[in-house]
């Protein structure tokens, strides 16, 4: 009996083990539902200082997120966000077109290039309640973006590759280099008193990309559910981890900087065209497999021992959406019923919306 009880048990744990990513797929899904329909968060507070939205590929959603992200980490920690894409959509958000001078690239610009090009900036940051009053009560701070972002990349490698021409300071530079934005952050959290940074990078990794990954402790990757956000997931891991790719070669001539941690993968899009409540469409569940394919194969960027646990469903936010990136409105503080007028188009806040502000809660309580 010892002999077939140890048979059994050993059978059920291959079982499993083979069964490990239908199970997983199918607590991302019974989280989702649980999100949905009772409001399910998890308890403690945010896990890493830095943290940067980045996915190298556009329209899923980064600035949208990382707009209602402020105002969910805001409501607990002070925070400074920056913008470093040169599209400069979270600027717009914040700002409507109005606010300072001094950008991300006034900042970045003296301290990677010299003294030719203007002192350091000592203090670049503005309150966000001062142009956007939904953040009226809250601590956060923001960096404008600017378009000048677009050519940053060609002086940066430069200036790299000067640095690694002398091989004697080369490592001390390289490695100062890449931490300028760090520094600036590290600098303008300390004169603000915040806690916390969010950053939010364009689709292209070189330039203000790669200095947020240095500069970051987690990543935040949203991914649409669609064939080429899979395949810019699975980049952007191999981006983190190939030491024959740029970033961690970089990150070794710099005497080995820290590779950040995932700390959420954000399926975004879901259930768009699902008839059923809590339950995402048959193409966002194939999706969401392939990302946690992907994520399994690098488990190594993942603090949690499952990665499926980083994973968080996001529903297409259609007119709450719209509303929230035109009229500069987190989506926690959109009413359903509500009436906005959009680009001329009277668009109402619907029911759904209070879907959407459990799952952004939810993602929030995982970082």
């Amino acid at each position: 009996m010892p002999f077939l009880g140890a048979l059994r048990l050993h059978k059920a744990r291959t079982t499993q083990k083979q069964r490990g990513p239908e199970m997983s797929v199918e607590k991302i899904l019974n989280n989702y539902s649980r999100v949905i329909t009772k409001g399910y968060v998890k308890t403690g507070g945010l896990k890493y200082n830095n943290y940067v939205v980045s996915n190298l590929r556009g329209g899923v959603g980064k600035s949208t997120l990382s707009f209602n992200l402020s105002f969910e980490m805001s409501k607990n920690d002070s925070l400074l966000v920056a913008d470093l894409c040169p599209q400069c959509n979270l600027t717009e958000v914040y700002l409507r077109g109005s606010g300072p001078k001094l950008t991300v690239y006034d900042a970045l610009r003296p301290r990677l290039l010299g003294p030719a090009f203007g002192e350091p900036v000592k203090e670049v940051s503005v309150r966000v309640s001062k142009y956007c009053d939904s953040f009226l009560n809250h601590e956060c701070y923001f960096i404008p973006g600017d378009p000048e972002m677009f050519a940053f990349p060609s002086p940066m490698y430069q200036q790299l590759q000067l640095a690694s021409a002398s091989p004697s300071r080369s490592e001390g530079v390289v490695r100062k280099l890449l931490l300028s934005l760090k520094d600036i952050l590290d600098n303008e959290m300390k004169i603000k008193d915040c806690n916390k940074s969010l950053l939010d990078t364009s689709p292209f990794y070189s330039g203000g990309t790669h200095l947020s990954w240095c500069a970051a402790d987690a990543l935040i990757v949203p991914v649409r559910v669609d064939e080429h956000s899979i395949e810019s997931l699975g980049l952007t891991f191999r981006m983190l981890t190939d030491t024959s790719n740029d970033f961690v070669s970089w990150n070794e001539r710099a005497g080995g900087l820290p590779i950040p941690k995932i700390a959420a993968v954000v399926m975004t899009m879901v259930g768009s065209k699902s008839q059923k409540k809590a339950t995402p469409d048959a193409a966002s569940c194939m999706y969401i497999n392939r990302a946690l394919e992907i994520a399994e194969k690098y488990s190594s960027l993942f603090d949690y021992e499952d990665p499926s646990d980083a994973f968080v469903l996001l529903d297409d936010f259609l007119s709450s959406g719209r509303i929230s990136g035109a009229k500069s409105i987190p989506i926690s503080e959109l009413n359903s019923g509500q009436f906005h007028t959009v680009q001329g188009s009277r668009l109402q806040v619907n029911s759904s919306v209070e879907r959407y502000k459990n799952q952004l809660r939810y993602l929030v309580s995982i970082l």
